[in-house]
């Protein structure tokens, strides 16, 4: 998944590039002159619903809980479902599913898609621009010794075993490029067979608000971000997983 080092069997399942717009230029027409520029490569569209749970305080000692309905995303998709086009006010995201290719192969699909959102909506700046990815990481045997796959997992004290079942680590740490914020969430994850072992590897990089809304500084952050989640997942594992992946010749 980096440019340094290449797998033929990458453990990614998604990686997505998003960008949270401020003061767009939003009107009932731009969702659908957007899919009239993209619809040649996404011709498959439909609307996802947001829902988001809120608690409203009241007088002392009195709360209620709800459910909110947000503004629905629109998807974009190709006739194979491996990548779609998520859109709405203030937000545009692009997203790579299996079969994950090289990062450069969709790297400029993002500008592409970024450059009709400028000239549909013409957003002032960014509030937020994040990239993704999600790895499922198989491992074919029922119980492993973590540190002989990653370099992050549990830590437990000794007063009460280094045996543990299922488990969940989340951290958020500066990134070493740029001034972008890392989060990387690491747990185990449901096993598809008997006999193996599945861990989910979640890197999140972001970087807030710039303005205006400029290109070479658009694909310097993504780049950044890239490496810095190239950085972390390469930082996580050991040779003995790496060898599951299958290195290309010379990675």
């Amino acid at each position: 998944m980096s440019s340094r080092r290449r797998y033929r069997k990458p453990p990614v399942v998604e990686a997505l590039c998003e960008v949270y717009f401020s003061g767009s230029a939003w009107d009932d027409t731009v969702i659908g002159r957007f899919y009239d520029r993209v619809k040649k490569d996404f011709p498959a569209r439909r609307q996802l619903e947001i829902h988001e749970a809120e608690v409203r305080l009241g007088p002392v000692g009195e709360a209620a809980a709800g459910v909110r309905r947000l503004a629905p995303r629109i998807q974009f998709l190709t006739e194979a479902g491996d990548r779609l086009i998520q859109l709405g006010r203030d937000l545009l995201v692009v997203n790579q599913l299996r079969p994950y290719p090289r990062f450069e192969d969709w790297e400029p699909l993002f500008y592409s898609a970024l450059e009709v959102y400028r000239d549909l909506a013409r957003p002032e700046g960014i509030g937020r621009l994040g990239m993704r990815y999600i790895n499922r990481v198989v491992i074919p045997q029922p119980a492993i010794r973590m540190a002989d796959y990653f370099t992050i997992y549990p830590s437990l004290p000794a007063s009460i075993g280094d045996k543990h079942g299922p488990f969940l680590v989340r951290v958020e740490v500066p990134a070493p490029r740029g001034a972008h914020t890392l989060l990387v969430t690491f747990g185990t994850a449901p096993a598809e067979r008997p006999g193996e072992a599945a861990h989910l590897l979640d890197l999140y990089d972001s970087v807030e608000r710039f303005e205006p809304l400029d290109f070479a500084r658009v694909r310097e952050e993504v780049r950044n971000a890239h490496d810095n989640i190239e950085a972390a997942f390469e930082g996580s594992i050991t040779d003995r997983l790496r060898a599951l992946f299958e290195p290309e010749d010379g990675s």
